[in-house]
C-alpha cells in the first residue's frame, strides 16, 4: 500500500463533503481510525477496502495510489507553467491556467493556492472576497501542510487589508510567525560554528533581511509628507551606503530592483532641488541597477562580495514578474509627471543617458 494512501482517502472524503464521523459510522469504525489512516499512521484492515472503493465509487488502482503518481505528474507540470507565466509576468495566462487546474484539481492544495492568486488579482477584491475567504479558511481547517497554511494566511491579511477591515488583518498577521521564528531567521540556528550550511544560511538571511530593510526604508522616505527633500535624500543615500557595505561591486543580487527604485527616488529628489548633475548620477545608476536584473533575472547567481563570496542567490523566486523588463519600467516612469522636469528637455547628459539604455528595453518579455 503507497504511502499516498491515506491523502487519497481524505480528498475522495472531502470530494463528498463527509466528515470523518459520517465515514467511520459507514464503515463500522471509530473515527479515530479514520483520522489515523489519513495521518498515514496505519491503515484498515484489507477487508474494508472494496467498501471504501464502492463507497467513493473509484476502482481499487485508484484507492491504492496507482492513478496517484500521475496526477501528481500532472500537477507539477502545471504547477511548472504557473511558476513561468509568474516570472516572465504573463498574468493573464497564469490566471487561465490557475482556473482551469483548480476545475481540475479542486481539492489540491497547491493548486487552490494558485486559484486564490488569480481570484486576487483584480481592481475589485470585494467581489471575489467570499470565494477567497472561504478558500482560505478551506486550508486552515484541512491542511496540515505549514506553507499552505501560511499561504492562506497571507492571503487573508492582503483581502481583509485591501477591503478596509484592518482589525481581521491584524489577526490574522498576529498568526504568523515573528521574525525571530521565521524560516530565514532559525535556519542560521541549526548548525555549529563554521559549517559550510551555516555560513549559508546566515547569506540567505543577509539577502532577505537586506532587501526588506531597503525596501522599507525608501517607502518611508517617499510616503512621509512631512520630510523635506534633503531628509529624504539622506535616508536614501544612507540607504545606498550600507547596501554597498553589505553588496561592494555591485554584488546586489536580489537587491537590484528595490536600489533601482531608491536611485530613481534620489533622481526626482535632486533634480526637485536642481541638483542636475547628482541626479543624473542616480539616474545611471538607476538604469544600471535594472540592466543587471534583466541580465539575471532568470538565473542562480554567485555573490563576490567578500562577506557573501561563494553564496548563490536565485532571481527566479523575487516577485512576481512584469510583462516588460526593468529598462522599459524606468524609461515609462520617467514620463509620468513627478519624474518629468523641464531642465532635461535639451541636456545632453540626459538624453544620452536615455539613448544608451534604450536598446535594451524590452516592452512584452512574452514574445521573446
Amino acid at each position: 500500500m503507497t504511502l499516498s494512501f491515506g491523502k487519497i482517502i481524505k480528498d475522495l472524503r472531502l470530494k463528498r463533503g463527509l466528515s470523518q464521523e459520517k465515514l467511520a459510522e459507514y464503515l463500522g469504525v471509530a473515527p479515530q481510525s479514520v483520522s489515523k489512516w489519513e495521518r498515514c499512521e496505519g491503515y484498515p484492515d484489507i477487508t474494508f477496502l472494496i467498501p471504501l472503493a464502492e463507497f467513493f465509487d473509484v476502482s481499487l488502482d485508484t484507492l491504492m495510489g496507482r492513478n496517484a503518481e500521475v496526477q501528481e505528474q500532472k500537477i507539477q507540470e502545471i504547477i511548472a507553467r504557473l511558476e513561468h507565466y509568474r516570472h516572465i509576468g504573463d498574468h493573464a495566462s497564469k490566471n487561465t491556467l490557475a482556473r482551469e487546474a483548480y476545475g481540475a484539481f479542486p481539492y489540491d492544495f497547491r493548486i487552490i493556492c494558485w486559484y486564490i492568486t488569480a481570484l486576487m488579482d483584480t481592481d475589485d477584491v470585494h467581489r471575489v472576497k467570499d470565494e477567497v475567504e472561504s478558500l482560505c479558511q478551506y486550508i486552515l481547517s484541512e491542511c496540515t501542510e505549514d506553507a499552505r497554511r501560511y499561504d492562506a494566511i497571507t492571503w487573508l491579511v492582503v483581502l481583509y487589508a485591501n477591503c478596509g477591515e484592518y482589525e481581521k488583518a491584524t489577526e490574522m498577521v498576529s498568526r504568523l510567525p515573528d521574525l525571530n521564528d521565521c524560516r530565514q531567521f532559525m535556519s542560521c540556528c541549526i548548525y555549529p560554528d563554521g559549517d559550510e550550511r551555516d555560513f549559508h544560511a546566515m547569506a540567505a538571511f543577509i539577502d532577505r533581511a537586506m532587501e526588506n530593510l531597503l525596501w522599507f526604508s525608501c517607502q518611508i522616505a517617499v510616503q512621509r509628507t512631512e520630510l523635506t527633500n534633503t531628509e529624504r535624500i539622506e535616508i536614501l543615500e544612507r540607504m545606498c551606503t550600507a547596501a554597498e557595505a553589505i553588496y561592494p561591486g555591485f554584488d546586489h543580487c536580489g537587491c537590484h530592483s528595490v536600489m533601482a527604485d531608491i536611485y530613481l527616488s534620489l533622481y526626482r529628489y535632486h533634480s526637485e532641488e536642481g541638483q542636475v548633475s547628482t541626479a543624473l548620477d542616480a539616474l545611471e545608476l538607476c538604469f544600471k541597477h535594472e540592466k543587471v536584473l534583466d541580465e539575471t533575472d532568470d538565473s542562480v547567481v554567485e555573490h563576490t562580495s567578500v562577506l557573501l563570496r561563494g553564496h548563490t542567490f536565485d532571481m527566479r523566486t523575487i516577485w512576481d514578474g512584469c510583462k516588460c523588463n526593468g529598462v522599459y519600467w524606468v524609461l515609462e516612469r520617467l514620463s509620468e509627471p513627478r519624474f518629468t522636469f523641464d531642465c532635461y528637455r535639451e541636456n545632453a547628459r540626459f538624453h544620452a543617458i536615455l539613448n544608451k539604455y534604450r536598446p535594451y528595453a524590452v516592452e512584452d518579455k512574452t514574445k521573446e
